[in-house]
């Protein structure tokens, strides 16, 4: 999960990292400096498409506010326009915590080019250090970071409080990156986070429920937000505009690696996926709640929908139930459009469900996957054939 720079910082100033001040226009900060006029997006590199201007007057402000909102930097939109203290800089660092699953620690690492791609920085200008959960941030790792930026020693005590409140973010808010690039000292003596990027983990979405949420979900299409409300985890690769030339294949599959792999047998076929579902676990809080996954599916609109599950502890039946519930309701797709792919614990019982509501089932990935592809073929000739 993604969030926007204005976002991200609110994170780092609730645990003591200091920002510069800032509003969400039409809110303006005070500034004897002058202003800069931010673009709210979610891809980097934004300075370089014209989403940072700066701004000398309030007039200005408005002026240059006004271009950037409900704007577009390339394919993404504007989500919001974020004003900001001008700052006079006095030197650019990049400061970085993520997590390192290669690890299993997190790891910080600093260096005194900032400002620029991280991956444009000689490794050697580059120093790191990483943390084991179990012992926290340690005092002689932050002097290691510290002496790799030379700092001048007003800005020492500074650092060593920003980078606890950086590691503190990364671990409290249950990110998976937390980055600050810039940050810069001041000409007055200052260390601020002149911009940030953080990445939350989806999977810990519940751990925090008083959280808002990121204002950049609320572009999302109807099918992502519901997904979002029923715990699963969903891909939509529709563009919303115009709809795709050929006929498109939903996939619904119990675990990343078989989702994925159903995935790859379409896309090799050269066949558009419009988009998945992976069950993450939506099996254990009942039959109800699946059906109601199995719905989130339908709202892709695809032509074919591919039901793939594997389940060796879990009852198939279970899913196949969940289907015929899903299949029930208004606007479900047509019963011959839904082939389903079922191995494992009461696999006969399921494929007599399936069967009775009408659907294709096989428990041979291979097979089902062939009926997939003729059914969108069947439908690629009807609609070249058709007036």
């Amino acid at each position: 999960m993604k969030l926007l720079e204005y976002e991200g910082k609110a994170l780092l100033s609730k645990h003591h990292v200091p920002v510069p001040a800032g509003a969400l226009w039409p809110q303006c900060p005070p500034s004897d400096t002058g202003w800069v006029v931010k673009a709210q997006v979610l891809a980097g590199g934004r300075g370089k498409r014209g989403g940072i201007l700066m701004a000398g007057q309030r007039g200005d402000v408005e002026q240059k506010a006004a271009l950037l909102q409900g704007a577009k930097l390339g394919d993404e939109p504007v989500h919001a326009v974020y004003i900001e203290q001008k700052l006079e800089i006095q030197h650019e660092y990049y400061l970085a915590a993520f997590v390192n699953r290669d690890q299993g620690q997190v790891t910080l690492i600093a260096s005194a080019a900032g400002g620029v791609d991280i991956e444009q920085v000689p490794k050697s200008d580059i120093v790191g250090v990483d943390v084991d959960p179990l012992i926290g941030l340690a005092g002689f790792q932050i002097q290691r970071l510290k002496r790799a930026l030379a700092l001048e020693p007003g800005l020492e005590p500074q650092f060593e409080a920003l980078v606890k409140g950086l590691y503190e973010t990364l671990v409290d808010e249950d990110a998976e990156l937390a980055e600050i690039n810039p940050l810069v000292s001041t000409r007055s003596g200052q260390m601020l986070a002149a911009d940030a990027k953080i990445v939350l983990d989806d999977d810990a979405v519940f751990r925090h429920p008083s959280r808002s949420a990121p204002i950049a979900w609320s572009t999302d299409s109807a099918f992502m937000q519901r997904c979002r409300q029923l715990g699963v985890i969903g891909v939509d690769n529709r563009d919303g505009v115009s709809p795709p030339a050929r006929p498109t294949v939903a996939i619904l599959g119990n675990g990343a690696g078989l989702t994925m792999a159903t995935y790859d047998q379409i896309s090799l076929a050269g066949v558009g996926v419009a988009g998945a579902i992976e069950l993450h676990g939506a099996l254990a809080r009942g039959v109800a709640h699946t059906a109601d996954v199995i719905g989130a599916l339908f709202m892709l609109d695809a032509d074919v929908y591919f039901i793939n599950a594997f389940y060796q502890l879990r009852s198939t039946d279970a899913l196949a139930q969940a289907l015929t519930q899903a299949l029930d309701v208004p606007h479900a797709p047509g019963r011959e459009r839904v082939v389903v792919r079922m191995r494992g614990v009461n696999q006969h019982a399921s494929q007599q469900i399936v069967e009775s509501a009408g659907c294709f089932y096989s428990p041979s990935l291979r097979t089902a996957t062939e009926r997939v592809l003729a059914l969108v073929d069947s439908i690629a000739r009807g609609r070249e054939g058709a007036p």
